[in-house]
């Protein structure tokens, strides 16, 4: 059981570096257009990203609305513009709220 508990804690981390790297390169540029193909590929390698690794994880509502959702609290607000900058949070829901609303049947 240790095996698979250091397992799983190198994973988790493999995870965590994939998706910060991924969040650093999304708010890299606040000023970019969300709508940017650029932009645009970067949240969807996020959600599959996300969608791979929580493949076990049930939810009552698509994966991206539950990000819109976290990172539109205070809480995650804060620590988020903390970590990338002033405004990153707002520039990721509205990333997240674009790509929504233009990949309909893609959003579980």
């Amino acid at each position: 059981s240790e095996l698979m508990e250091s397992q799983l804690t190198e994973e988790s981390k493999e995870i965590g570096k994939r998706s910060d790297i991924l969040y650093g390169r999304l708010t890299a540029d606040l000023s970019e257009n969300v709508s940017s193909p650029n932009i645009q590929s970067i949240v969807d390698e996020l959600l599959q990203l996300i969608q791979k690794n929580s493949a076990n994880v049930s939810l009552d509502k698509p994966y991206i609305n539950v990000l819109i959702d976290t990172y539109s609290s205070n809480y995650i607000k804060n620590m988020t513009d903390n970590k990338y900058g002033e405004g990153a949070s707002d520039y990721i829901v509205k990333a997240f709220h674009y790509y929504s609303e233009n990949n309909a049947s893609e959003n579980n």
